[in-house]
């Protein structure tokens, strides 16, 4: 599987310029980010066992766009920490993923993305890619495309106004009910294969 990012980074170039949203304030929120991410990733996968034992199919179609979802904020968390650190230049366009991979090596990855961080060194590019190889590849294997998933998660994120929050080292989505109708809901059913 080969996977073009060109129009992920140019959406979410777009999105942090809009909302002056650096690496650096990303980066110092990434941890309690993508852990809030794991956490609805495991809610998710606990509904979609549920949904086969009881042979549910909208909870089961519910329950994969749960698991699409947080895989697409992890990965959005990781290139927005990540931008600043990689030359455009080497950006990795097109990554390949042969074999697959779970969320257990997506953990593992971003742990050593973040104790590299904590040792001094830049957040680096081969974590970086793994983490987004790994990424896709689970999402391949629920059956979406990576790809169109990322783009549906971008129009999503960009639908919403809110504001930088510098005691939660992240974007705060404005709740409101104006702003709630302005909402995009991603469609992750045109990323099903």
């Amino acid at each position: 599987m080969k996977i073009d990012l060109t129009e992920i980074y140019k959406g979410l170039d777009e999105w942090r310029a809009e909302r002056g949203i650096t690496a650096e304030s990303q980066k110092a929120g990434y941890l309690v980010n993508v852990m809030e991410e794991f956490g609805e990733l495991s809610a998710a996968l606990r509904l979609l066992e549920k949904s086969k034992s009881v042979n549910d199919s909208h909870e089961l179609k519910c329950a994969e766009h749960f698991i699409i979802d947080a895989i697409c904020d992890i990965s959005v968390f990781t290139i927005n920490a990540a931008e600043v650190d990689i030359p455009y230049s080497i950006k990795p366009f097109i990554i390949e993923t042969k074999r697959e991979f779970s969320v257990v090596d997506i953990f593992v990855a971003i742990a050593d993305f973040i104790r590299a961080d904590e040792n001094g060194s830049p957040f680096n590019y081969y974590d970086f890619a793994l983490i987004l190889k790994y990424c896709a590849s689970v999402c391949e294997q629920y059956g979406f495309n990576f790809e169109i998933a990322m783009l549906e998660t971008i129009k999503e994120i960009s639908s919403r106004t809110g504001a930088y929050d510098e005691n939660a080292k992240k974007w705060v989505k404005d709740t409101s009910e104006a702003a709630r109708a302005k909402w995009y809901q991603a469609d992750y059913e045109k990323a099903r294969r």
